[in-house]
């Protein structure tokens, strides 16, 4: 291969811990030095010189920008008279516009356009909420960082307020704090801002207190006529949360303090129009740490799920006249499935959302019994929004899966029926031609994981098969990762299997598991590579010549570090933005970041650990390697581009004649 020559600096050699570490590529690290920028733009032309040989490059790219030009639907709304959509189109249509509809699958009718014009051009008017009954839509036009403007358009002729679809004479400015909260008699909505010194509407108000302050807004009235809602003086702490019960006879603040949350309610007024001119708040309970969202109020029962999306998620009730009230646990975590989020539906069920290994499942108990009703089934995949309301059983939610950046289902309570509403395709790309399996790999020292295979129906398994390998973090359980374009663009163009697994990132040392077996965390993650790419070869998938694997930041990381402990077991590797000088890490402000799975090579016991599988450093010049591109830019949010370039000059420099190309893009 044409590789440019990459001059090496034997003489710069560092010491950490006693052990002396080469860096003959330190220039690399100057990404400004016309020696570098030389450098990249000559393994950039020998990059693309070999991709431009492939006939179908030009189809490749068309693929992929049609998948990133995709529609996503961001929510469904049900109202009395209409149907609301809010679609998203990504990519060079980067559009965000507001449907209304009479039917499910009646014709679509605009009824907001999210991108409107300013004085700098355009801004994206980002969050809004509908009003109760849909009559009305207030939104928040984000001009700027520091000031937002809410606005309020009308979903049909509101006789002193304005035209359908158009705007009420409404506007309320400063440093508003989303989200914003409607009145049920839709006379007006609850919103917080942020209190500075010059904050003329605040200072004029005598209760106004630090931090953020909370006012009802009533419409057709102006800004300063605003009320602001006054706290007991004993309450303390920023506005985090508002909400109002789903009876409208409660209004919710969440106060959070230093280091605790304390949840506080008022009864709304029920016999006067409006909102109380002083709200009589108490104290529900000091939450601590935990963090609860509001689902909904059944009698004296109020619903919550408290630590959303934690592993110790549950979802619990509180009866506000209880004489000494307290918590109780409704439902709980199970079987090592963690809840993701809670909803009330069908006016006296509850539908919660569980992840285990990043599969969700949905599940409906009854409130006040708590009583398991039904399992709602999915395919493999995580669900990512769901739009529900307390009183009706028409559920809504959008579902990620290997075949679909998004699938939007329509849930019917009365019929236990699930639909199809809405589907991201692959252009060209059959999904129904393929299913989905998830199977347990064994790992190392005996440890298994969940390993994900997209494959035609009826594949034989005769080890012909083209397969990608896509490894993706693990987020954490509530929204990991399932689709993405590039294995989007190998099953069209190639037919092939497609391969999920994930990993777990987390501090050294931290894994329990971990420190039981032995095992070095980020070295786990590594092993799993290898163990997956075993497993799909013994089982006649695949063989390691069309077997390709593609990791991004850290996972590139782990990709890297794979091959280098074990390059006969594939055929490709992409590796996106990958850190591959680990001993290096701390030597750049913008590594810092960088550092949580691998530690920080300043501490010998971390430095210790991560030079075992430092990508740069066990380069093997005695082994033939996979074909390997390595993907960077300067964009600076955990990407240190010089990584790259070190190793691919290494590579190039220890492996000349490698078969098969090693090279940067």
């Amino acid at each position: 291969w044409p590789y440019p020559a990459a001059r090496r600096d034997d003489s710069i050699v560092d010491t950490l811990h006693g052990q002396r570490i080469a860096d003959p590529y330190r220039w690399l690290e100057n990404a400004n030095s016309t020696e570098t920028k030389a450098f990249v733009e000559a393994e950039n032309k020998v990059a693309m010189d070999y991709l431009k040989q492939d006939s179908k490059w030009e189809a490749y790219k068309q693929t992929a920008g049609q998948l990133w030009d995709q529609e996503m639907v961001q929510y469904i709304r049900k109202k009395p008279n209409y149907y609301f959509t809010s679609i998203y189109s990504r990519g060079n249509n980067n559009h965000h516009a507001i449907y209304r509809h009479k039917t499910l699958n009646g014709k679509k009718e605009l009824f907001l356009n999210m991108d409107m014009p300013s004085q700098n051009g355009f801004f994206y008017a980002g969050y809004s909420v509908h009003s109760p009954s849909g009559k009305f839509l207030a939104y928040a036009a984000d001009s700027n960082s520091e000031e937002a403007t809410i606005r309020v358009v009308c979903a049909e002729d509101v006789e002193g307020l304005c035209k359908d679809k158009g705007p009420t004479a409404d506007v309320v400015q400063g440093d508003i704090n989303v989200p914003f909260i409607w009145t049920h008699d839709e006379r007006g909505f609850f919103y917080t801002k942020s209190v500075k010194s010059s904050d003329k509407q605040a200072s004029s108000d005598a209760n106004a207190g630090t931090g953020n302050t909370l006012y009802y807004h009533r419409l057709g009235t102006q800004q300063s006529q605003d009320q602001l809602i006054s706290l007991p003086p004993e309450a303390q702490g920023w506005i985090s949360t508002v909400d109002l019960s789903s009876d409208g006879k409660w209004l919710m603040i969440s106060l959070r303090g230093d280091s605790t949350t304390s949840l506080w309610v008022a009864p709304m007024d029920q016999n006067s129009k409006g909102v109380p001119q002083k709200p009589s708040f108490r104290m529900l309970a000091d939450m601590g740490n935990d963090n609860y969202s509001y689902i909904a109020t059944q009698g004296d029962l109020f619903y919550f799920v408290v630590n959303e999306g934690r592993p110790q998620c549950r979802v619990i009730a509180y009866d506000v006249n209880a004489p000494n009230g307290q918590f109780v646990d409704v439902i709980p975590a199970k079987d090592g499935h963690q809840i993701s989020s809670a909803y009330a539906i069908a006016r006296n069920h509850i539908l919660v959302q569980y992840f285990q290994g990043g599969v969700s499942t949905l599940v409906v108990y009854e409130m006040g019994t708590n009583k398991h009703a039904r399992d709602i089934k999915l395919p493999l995949g995580s669900v990512k929004n769901i739009w529900a309301r307390p009183d009706d059983g028409e559920v809504f939610f959008s579902h990620e899966s290997l075949l679909s950046p998004e699938t939007v289902y329509r849930y019917d309570f009365a019929s236990n029926a699930l639909s199809t509403i809405s589907e991201a395709k692959i252009p060209g790309f059959d999904a129904s031609t393929f299913e989905v399996r998830q199977v347990s790999v064994a790992g190392k020292n005996g440890a298994s994981f969940p390993m994900f295979i997209a494959a035609r129906k009826g594949i034989q398994l005769d080890g012909s098969h083209p397969t990608l390998i896509s490894v993706l973090p693990r987020n954490g359980p509530t929204y990991p990762s399932w689709f993405n374009n590039l294995g989007g663009v190998f099953m069209q163009h190639f037919r092939g299997v497609y391969v999920l697994i994930r990993t777990s990132n987390g501090s050294p040392g931290d894994s329990d598991a971990d420190k039981k077996n032995g095992q070095q965390p980020f070295q786990h993650n590594i092993d799993n590579i290898k163990s997956a790419s075993a497993y799909l070869a013994q089982h006649k998938y695949t063989k390691p010549a069309l077997l390709a694997v593609h990791g991004k930041s850290f996972e590139g990381t782990a990709v890297a570090a794979a091959l280098n402990q074990a390059p006969d077991q594939l055929g490709c590797a992409l590796i996106e933005r990958g850190v591959m000088d680990l001993p290096r890490l701390p030597r750049e402000a913008q590594s810092i970041p960088l550092q949580q799975p691998f530690g920080d090579p300043e501490e010998k016991e971390d430095f210790d650990r991560m030079l075992k599988y430092s990508p740069l450093q066990h380069v093997d010049g005695n082994r033939h390697y996979p074909a390997m591109l390595f993907i960077t830019n300067t964009e600076p949010f955990r990407n240190v581009p010089w990584h790259s370039y070190k190793m691919v000059a290494q590579l190039q420099h220890k492996l000349p004649n490698n078969p098969r190309p090693l090279m940067l893009r």
